[in-house]
């Protein structure tokens, strides 16, 4: 009788330890859903992001070939929870998780993204091959005469293949519309420079809010049209623009050097060279720029 009691003191202690240990004490929740298509087809890799709302704790899952996922082992409380999946919208919940009670399946239909008319244009573009895409947009101009924003593209396509009077025509056709393009502002003062018509090709250039172009490989390409139509004195105005954006710009230098070096300005030049070297000792623009200087001295 008393080992009988004994053991059920033992066992009660036991029982309390296990209880109170910190192990023990933590209660779990878990969650599942699938994630399927507007029409109920399952989507397979969507990607289930989970963020606990207490202090921002994540964990990012992927749905099975059912579009099913389930987590396990998660803190009870609010959690947001976000749905992604390519071609599709994406979609956030807000939901609090009970590890006491069976937390209900979170079944999520995602909406499809309408495919752009230009998508089969852009993949074509994008590859380089420029007369099939040229044949795509204009098919879908013929099927769609108020998408007026393909005359870009297809202005880009007569100017990747070098037909300047055409691109010109459709670039002129999208100004009609947006005049303030930018894209079109610049590729109209690229197509006039590089015919040689330096007053056309400033004339839409000035249009654009220098201010506001944040990219210096476009100063950099207006001074090279301008080096080549042998504009030195404006070339390095814009080479400098180029490198005021990125001081970093190797190309900038180098070719801010052989404008200089056009116009009779050794020191200039030299300046110039020996900082192509400065930042990339290595490459092969240092390798010109030290033959340049070998050459000067």
């Amino acid at each position: 009788m008393k080992k009988n009691f004994i053991r059920g003191i033992a066992g009660l202690v036991i029982i309390i330890i296990m209880c109170t240990s910190p192990a023990f004490a933590k209660v779990w929740a878990r969650i599942n859903g699938t994630v399927k298509t507007g029409e109920g087809k399952p989507i397979k890799g969507a990607r289930v992001n989970l963020i606990f709302v207490e202090d921002g704790a994540k964990y990012e899952l992927m749905t099975d070939k059912k579009g099913g996922w389930i987590k396990v082992n998660i803190r009870p409380g609010a959690w947001t929870i976000g749905f992604s999946a390519e071609g599709y919208e994406p979609q956030n919940i807000n939901v609090v998780l009970s590890a006491i009670k069976k937390n209900q399946p979170i079944n999520i239909r995602l909406t499809s993204i309408p495919k752009s008319p230009l998508s089969k244009g852009d993949t074509l573009y994008h590859q380089e091959k420029y007369a099939e895409a040229l044949r795509e947009y204009q098919r879908v101009l013929a099927e769609n005469q108020d998408l007026y924003q393909v005359y870009e593209k297809i202005g880009l396509c007569y100017y990747r293949l070098d037909d300047l009077g055409n691109a010109t025509k459709a670039f002129k056709l999208i100004l009609d519309k947006e005049p303030g393009s930018r894209n079109v502002l610049i590729n109209l003062s690229a197509i006039y420079l590089q015919k040689g018509n330096l007053e056309e090709g400033m004339k839409y250039f000035k249009q654009l809010d220098e201010e506001s172009l944040k990219y210096p490989n476009i100063f950099y390409n207006i001074g090279i049209l301008l080096f080549n139509n042998n504009q030195m004195d404006m070339a390095i105005d814009y080479f400098k623009k180029c490198l005021t954006r990125n001081p970093n710009y190797i190309e900038g230098y180098f070719q801010l050097a052989l404008a200089f070096l056009n116009k009779g300005d050794m020191e200039k030049a030299k300046i110039n060279f020996r900082k192509v070297i400065e930042l990339a000792p290595e490459s092969g623009m240092a390798a010109q720029a030290k033959e340049m200087l070998n050459s000067l001295k």
